[in-house]
């Protein structure tokens, strides 16, 4: 099944609206709650004299990518479900093109696994509703609400691809480049690497790391085990992201960047009053 994520924003009439275009708007937003699992569950009251209203909905993996579909899927609602024409749909889709109207959409995402604000819009080009996202920051969440056992998980993934590793300086180096995720529970020793990253992208939140030189900033302290575990994951690196971690970084780069942030005690007491969840 896919991941549901809840949506809570802002929709805004972008153009030269005027109660004709707003009411013939109004048939295909009801349409747009769909079957009440996807899409815009509630939008409060639009008019001439209140172009913005407060809105929320839910998406199917993400809500960018549902508002995507939103020109199809409303095809379909009209084909099987009504009361939405059309005639009504097609006569929607040319004032838009005509007026050159737009509909801005500006939303917090929450996928439980990540928190994105997002910004974009609809428009028409006479034949279907296109949307496109401008804009798409992840909001990153703390260690602290993961807990311990999470972040305890993420360093004993990551400890497996080193040598002997110092438990102090791979924890240190998790929490300073690492993007936290529930996904660390679920991997095992005997899972393949590459399999076990790209079925959990998306929890990630599309990438489980912060920077592309993390790996650079490990090893300031920590021996990497050279082997075929270790290869996979560069794999991953390179197909997904097109990095390539065996780059040597350039004699000028700035190394300070890769150091440690915090010191020894300020991490130890962090550490003791992470929560177990």
């Amino acid at each position: 099944m896919a991941n549901i994520t809840r949506a809570n924003g802002t929709l805004t009439l972008a153009g030269n609206w005027d109660a004709d275009d707003i009411a013939l708007f109004q048939p295909v937003l009801r349409s747009w709650s769909f079957y009440g699992q996807y899409g815009i569950q509630h939008c409060d009251k639009l008019s001439e004299q209140k172009k913005s209203a407060s809105f929320y909905g839910c998406g199917r993996w993400g809500f960018s990518g549902t508002l995507e579909s939103f020109h199809a899927w409303t095809l379909d609602w009209i084909k099987n479900h009504g009361p939405l024409t059309e005639q009504q749909y097609q006569e929607f889709l040319d004032r838009m093109h005509q007026k050159e109207l737009k509909i801005e959409m500006k939303y917090t995402d929450d996928g439980d696994e990540y928190l994105v604000e997002e910004a974009g819009f609809f428009v028409s080009d006479g034949e279907q509703l296109e949307y496109y996202t401008i804009t798409s920051n992840p909001v990153d969440i703390p260690w602290e609400e993961y807990g311990k056992e999470c972040f305890d998980a993420a360093a004993d993934f990551f400890r497996s691809f080193t040598v002997d590793a110092d438990d102090l300086k791979l924890k240190k180096w998790v929490k300073q480049w690492i993007r936290p995720s529930h996904c660390y529970l679920q991997y095992t020793p005997q899972a393949d690497v590459y399999d076990f990253l790209e079925d959990n992208m998306f929890m990630m939140g599309n990438a489980f790391f912060y920077d592309e030189v993390l790996f650079d900033a490990l090893q300031l302290n920590i021996k990497l085990k050279e082997d075929a575990r270790l290869e996979e994951m560069y794999r991953f690196l390179d197909e997904t992201y097109g990095i390539d971690c065996k780059m040597e970084l350039p004699e000028n780069y700035d190394r300070s960047y890769l150091e440690e942030q915090e010191s020894d005690e300020a991490f130890i007491g962090w550490y003791e009053r992470l929560d177990e969840r």
